[in-house]
């Protein structure tokens, strides 16, 4: 439908007696622009931390995997370390060495039928021969140190 311009000339006539008429723009006022740009603000903090905190809760889960997998090792390593422990002790050697070949002593394991000597003589160096010799000295009979 259109308007012709007789229709908006009557219009026009009937409202030029109200001169004082004007058109408004519909701006805000500025506590209305800053109420809100703080509302906006306050939401995405919101978003950020709630991210954040998301984002440690899942790291301290790693974290704490990670220390539990530090705790076993430790665990296991320490078994081990006393299973070393049992199985370089002097006793067991002894028991070992000195059993008869045919005795089986532990979980497949036979002695090596050692026996203790009757005598033990320790050598010492002779003061005849300087030190810087020792490796080229020949020993001619056991006992034949000083303190032999």
């Amino acid at each position: 439908m259109a308007i012709s311009s007789q229709v908006l000339e009557i219009d026009r006539k009937k409202n030029s007696g109200n001169v004082n008429l004007r058109v408004l723009s519909k701006s805000r006022p500025w506590i209305w622009n800053f109420l809100s740009g703080m509302v906006l603000l306050i939401v995405l903090g919101i978003f950020v931390r709630v991210g954040f905190s998301a984002l440690v809760v899942n790291n301290q889960k790693s974290l704490d995997r990670t220390i539990t997998m530090i705790s076993d090792a430790s665990d296991v390593n320490r078994a081990h370390r006393f299973n070393i422990s049992e199985l370089e002790s002097a006793q067991r050697i002894y028991r070992i060495a000195f059993a008869s070949p045919e005795e089986l002593v532990e979980n497949g394991i036979y002695g090596l039928g050692m026996i203790a000597p009757s005598q033990v003589k320790y050598l010492t160096a002779s003061t005849d021969v300087p030190s810087e010799k020792w490796e080229d000295a020949v020993v001619s009979e056991v006992g034949s140190g000083v303190n032999g």
